[in-house]
């Protein structure tokens, strides 16, 4: 079993020690995105308080999740009619 690969990262001001199976390298990718995310939110609405802000992007962030995973199952759903399609016109053939 794989030793837990410990990663420090710093979102919105504050250090985070996190412990996970993921490389440090995609860990500080998602806390950059987390750190952009809740600094736009910031400088659109600078009377936010942080806890509110982390709300705003917890749910910017699982809208995009929702979008993308529509999206994936749509582009599944066409790749699966193509494939019964051109199976279809072989059988016929």
């Amino acid at each position: 079993m794989n030793e837990p690969i410990r990663t420090t990262v710093s979102i919105y001001g504050d250090d985070y020690a996190l412990v996970g199976d993921l490389p440090q390298e995609v860990v500080q990718a998602l806390a950059f995105h987390v750190d952009s995310r809740l600094r736009v939110l910031a400088s659109k609405n600078p009377r936010t308080s942080q806890n509110r802000l982390a709300v705003l992007a917890a749910m910017t962030i699982a809208e995009e999740l929702f979008r993308l995973q529509e999206e994936h199952q749509k582009l599944v759903a066409t790749m699966q009619q193509q494939w019964r399609s051109k199976r279809g016109a072989k059988d016929a053939t």
